[in-house]
């Protein structure tokens, strides 16, 4: 009966919000392309969390005639609606529109909550979105299960698909042609921007090289070396990132040089190493050097190579090279 709450929860659309979570959110643990992983989690980010959210503050369908936003979030139980009852009622696309801004401001908030409680931002957002989307879409779902039936919230698919069908069938055949075409144009957008989000764009390869320290087992760009003697060791580290799309095995040439006037006067050879690394992944390599030549401002080299070199002290052309400076007493 319309004049009475029916008890039914679980509406097609809170159906759709817990089935959509409960099959996206273990894809954060499953190794997917970046752009699938994108388009598959965007939408449980940044609109299912604001969109559950308004279902629960706002449970009832828009006024006949438009929509109102009145003051107060009305009884949890409310079981009728009067001219200045207080349930607001906001439209589809107020609604879409609080669901994007609800979820962006949620995000955040999600984060914080890691921080204080954690004191630092960690943990599987993901998950979390899941969970309040889900939590959320079933306290709504009572809210409006304990409202009339007519007075009920619910998205308008049916209304939707009738409208497209008028449009398509009911209409004069020239104005149906263009309602098709206009119908098809935006099913061929919509498919261009999934394809662009699902299949990888070729861009740019490159190999990331950078010269450092470690810290309590991570690559840091600063703290490696800046003084030493004749005959101290030290072992900067090397970070080396493969974004070459294959797999590749890098060869590393490390040498001493005494530079005047932004040239090399003196070279000496401090070793080199190789390392094999897979398709983006990245290792860090330290290695041990001992200067052989004194003099401020010594500037110990590193040259990376994709083919090994024919020359121990690198003078071929390096694919990449990095450097710093050492004042050797």
């Amino acid at each position: 009966m319309n004049g009475t709450p029916s008890g039914r929860v679980l509406s097609w659309d809170v159906l759709a919000v817990l089935g959509y979570a409960a099959a996206v959110a273990p894809l954060q643990w499953i190794g997917l392309p970046p752009s699938v992983r994108i388009a598959l989690l965007t939408p449980l980010l940044l609109f299912l969390p604001g969109y559950a959210l308004s279902t629960v503050l706002f449970p009832k369908r828009p006024a006949e005639g438009g929509s109102r936003v009145n003051s107060g979030f009305g009884r949890l139980g409310g079981r009728g609606s009067t001219a200045d009852d207080s349930g607001s009622r906001i439209d589809m696309i107020e609604r879409t529109a609080l669901g994007v801004g609800l979820s962006l401001g949620l995000l955040p908030l999600f984060a914080f909550a890691f921080d204080l409680v954690l004191g630092r931002v960690v943990g599987p957002i993901i998950v979390v979105s899941a969970v309040f989307s889900a939590l959320m879409a079933l306290i709504g779902g009572f809210r409006r299960s304990r409202l009339p039936e007519s007075d009920r919230f619910e998205v308008p698919i049916w209304r939707w698909y009738d409208d497209l069908t008028a449009a398509v069938v009911d209409e004069q055949p020239r104005v149906a042609v263009v309602n098709v075409a206009l119908a098809v144009s935006v099913v061929l957008a919509l498919g261009a921007v999934g394809v662009a989000f699902a299949v990888p764009q070729e861009g740019a390869t490159f190999t990331e090289f950078a010269v450092g320290s470690e810290e309590g087992g991570e690559f840091v760009t600063d703290e490696y070396p800046d003084g030493l003697a004749v005959g101290e060791t030290a072992e900067p580290a090397l970070l080396i990132e493969n974004r070459e799309r294959e797999v590749v095995e890098y060869h590393v040439v490390a040498r001493f040089e005494r530079v005047e006037d932004g040239a090399v006067v003196a070279a000496e050879e401090a070793g080199g190493f190789s390392v094999t690394v897979e398709p983006g992944e990245t290792v860090v390599e330290t290695h041990r050097v001992t200067p052989p030549m004194t003099g401020e401002d010594v500037r110990l080299r590193f040259l990376l190579y994709r083919e090994e070199p024919q020359t121990s002290l690198g003078t071929e052309p390096a694919y990449r090279s990095v450097h710093v400076w050492i004042d050797v007493e």
